[in-house]
């Protein structure tokens, strides 16, 4: 008799226990979307105006990609704990203040360097901590509304830093809101997951081979080859149309990352319900749709006010291809290689993110294409990783009406 009373205690201890962590968790996606928006909507610009060259557009531009492949070896020496992961989100967000001390182009890159790589080795053991302590049925909508929490406090972390920036000076105005986001990343200390504590450990050799063995991911990961490559190409061209071609002010610039975080921030929670009741496959052949048309925009705007567009469109397509991703890897991979996994993905994206920022901004710094010419040669990339994105949905749609294709003939022949 004593067993339908415990019944229902324990699932208030289990419904407590959810909220406490989703609480911590979303303190501290906010306290990574402050960093994230600063290092990528606005450090280009600052660096571009501190006379930072083509060049070094690139290399800012290839520093996390070159974090990811180096997070092969986060299986050895990655956070195993949510405190382990709280440090290391600190120590990177840490670093936008120690840049006032140096504010010179190399430091900067080196900075960034540095940043992502807490990135890249915190992300395997935080994909197993999600596993962990988020329930299936709900996986979707709670990862989007982390993503919802940490896109807006992106936006408005540049919309900040980017007003501070007339008064204080742009980095300044970086390292004040900085802080805000070095403090809020700790709560991911607080965080309970036993289930995700002390991962097994792998090499970086393992990783490639267990990602390897998942043909969905295969498929993804050459989608994203492509379609990953020309956005990340792209990217450090971007701040030579704000700069060199639109002429315009850190505020301006401000308002434009603020457009695409906030686009991103409404549209998260609509792409994880869309995840949890269609999968993450759906969500990246339409998200990568959305993320073509914001590049060619941003290839052929004479005006800011088409730029506009382009960080909405931008900001609907990486909220979906995110959380797509999210979705085809936690599902499709079990919790004790889930860690793996991610660290083979991050290695195999983060070597082609790597090169793909220098041919870009060399085909434009030798004299070989225009900004324009080269942009497009980068949609060209996007186009063919969202072609195949858009294939990969096909054959998942048609399995889901085979059943009622049964049915129907089944009534034919009767």
């Amino acid at each position: 008799m004593g067993i339908p009373d415990a019944l229902p205690a324990t699932r208030m201890r289990d419904d407590s226990a959810l909220r406490r962590n989703l609480g911590l968790d979303l303190t501290a996606a906010v306290g990574v979307g402050v960093t994230f928006g600063l290092f990528t909507a606005l450090l280009p610009t600052v660096g571009r105006r501190a006379g930072m060259d083509e060049l070094g557009l690139a290399m800012l531009g290839a520093a996390p990609f070159l974090a990811n492949a180096l997070g092969m070896w986060a299986g050895r020496w990655g956070p195993r704990s949510p405190r382990n992961l709280a440090v290391l989100r600190a120590l990177g967000a840490a670093l936008l203040v120690a840049l006032v001390l140096a504010p010179a182009p190399p430091v900067m890159v080196l900075v960034a360097t540095i940043y992502w790589l807490t990135m890249s080795f915190g992300n395997p053991f935080q994909a197993r901590m999600w596993g962990a302590i988020y329930p299936s049925r709900l996986r979707g909508r709670l990862l989007g509304l982390l993503g919802t929490g940490r896109a807006a406090a992106g936006g408005i972390a540049v919309l900040i830093a980017g007003l501070l920036a007339a008064s204080l000076g742009d980095v300044p105005a970086l390292a004040v809101v900085g802080v805000v986001g070095m403090v809020l990343v700790l709560a991911h200390s607080g965080i309970r997951a036993p289930a995700a504590a002390d991962p097994p450990r792998f090499s970086a050799r393992a990783s490639i081979r267990v990602l390897n063995g998942k043909p969905a991911l295969r498929l993804a990961l050459m989608a994203q080859a492509f379609y990953g490559g020309g956005l990340i190409a792209a990217a450090p061209l971007y701040a030579l149309v704000q700069v060199d071609r639109l002429h315009l002010s850190m505020a301006e610039v401000g308002f434009i990352g603020l457009l695409a975080a906030a686009s991103t921030t409404v549209s998260y929670l609509a792409w994880g319900s869309l995840a949890d009741r269609k999968g993450g496959q759906l969500l990246l052949g339409l998200a990568s749709v959305l993320g073509l048309f914001s590049l060619l925009i941003w290839a052929v705007t004479p005006s800011v006010l088409l730029l506009y567009l382009a960080a909405i469109s931008g900001g609907l397509a990486g909220a979906g291809i995110d959380l797509g991703l999210q979705s085809v890897m936690i599902s499709g991979v079990p919790s004790e290689e889930r860690g793996a996994v991610m660290a083979g993905w991050n290695a195999l994206t983060g070597i082609r993110g790597v090169a793909a920022p220098f041919v870009a901004t060399a085909l434009v710094q030798f004299g070989w294409l225009s900004v324009t010419g080269a942009l497009l040669a980068c949609a060209v990339a996007t186009a063919i990783g969202m072609v195949l994105y858009v294939r990969s949905v096909l054959p998942a749609a048609a399995q889901d009406r085979l059943p009622d294709l049964r049915r129907r003939l089944a009534l034919l022949r009767a």
